[in-house]
């Protein structure tokens, strides 16, 4: 029965890489990839001639319908993305569901994942944790994303850009987060570097030319409070209207489990 098989690749140290992701690379009749550029120097690292095609975002309805034809006639086919394990925050998700439904095979190889050996370093418990994917640059989606920081119990891994890691810890700081936090930086490469601390210290840790893959690991938080993101609608609205900061948190403080003088400081500064 033709396969579709899910190969990890390195995250940045080419000896990583499996002799089951070797072995597979080298047998499936096509592989589909992120970067064929990028893919190729890969497979020509370890002498692999497998065809390579395409399989991104911007390709990935019409890419679909060609690797169910390539499975139908009975050729097998790997899924790689640019580094790590497929579909972590890459294309591919669509693409298992629909063979999923149609009872195609598939097959997951373990393998190297930044999310896991970011979580492994951070030295927080992991019982259990949350992926949060990338940090948003905007909008609604940011402010979602600070408050699940925020009423979290468990430690959270997320990605962004060196570029934006300063902005990110900058939003961090503003909203109030105070968990330790671990910042990955060019994991399983030569110039691996691992920044611990407060978001304050991290700053001061971190240089604005900063180049590399980041992973953030966000510990538990430690505000006992629940944050609601209907507070921060509630704010805006109130604030609008020109209603006074002492008077916004007086009247929040009674349809929330926050104090007046807590809801103060979030709103301060606003």
């Amino acid at each position: 029965m033709s396969t579709l098989f899910i190969c990890p690749t390195p995250i940045g140290n080419l000896e990583d890489i499996s002799d089951r992701v070797l072995k597979t690379l080298a047998s499936v009749d096509v592989i589909y990839c992120e970067d064929t550029r990028r893919a190729k120097k890969l497979t020509d690292n370890f002498s692999i001639t497998t065809p390579l095609k395409s399989y991104f975002l911007g390709n990935e309805v019409n890419k679909i319908s060609e690797i169910e034809e390539t499975l139908s006639k009975g050729m097998n086919v790997a899924l790689i993305s640019d580094a790590g394990t497929p579909l972590i925050s890459d294309p591919g998700n669509v693409l298992i569901q629909k063979l999923i439904q149609k009872n195609y095979n598939i097959v997951s190889i373990p393998g190297p994942s930044s999310v896991l050996t970011a979580l492994t370093v951070s030295g927080f418990e992991l019982n259990e944790f949350q992926f949060l994917g990338f940090v948003p640059k905007a909008g609604k989606e940011r402010e979602e994303f600070v408050i699940k920081l925020h009423n979290s119990k468990m430690p959270s891994v997320c990605f962004t850009s060196p570029k934006r890691l300063l902005k990110d810890l900058d939003y961090f700081e503003k909203e109030g987060l105070d968990s330790e936090i671990v910042i990955c930086r060019e994991l399983t490469k030569k110039f691996e570097t691992i920044y611990r601390g407060t978001v304050s210290s991290l700053k001061n840790q971190i240089s604005e030319n900063l180049k590399g893959e980041i992973t953030i690991v966000i510990g538990p938080s430690k505000n006992d409070k629940k944050i609601d993101l209907d507070i921060d609608s509630a704010v805006k609205i109130l604030l609008d209207q020109k209603v006074p900061k002492r008077e916004v948190a007086k009247s929040l403080a009674f349809v929330t489990d926050m104090s007046v003088n807590e809801l103060y400081e979030k709103i301060k500064d606003l």
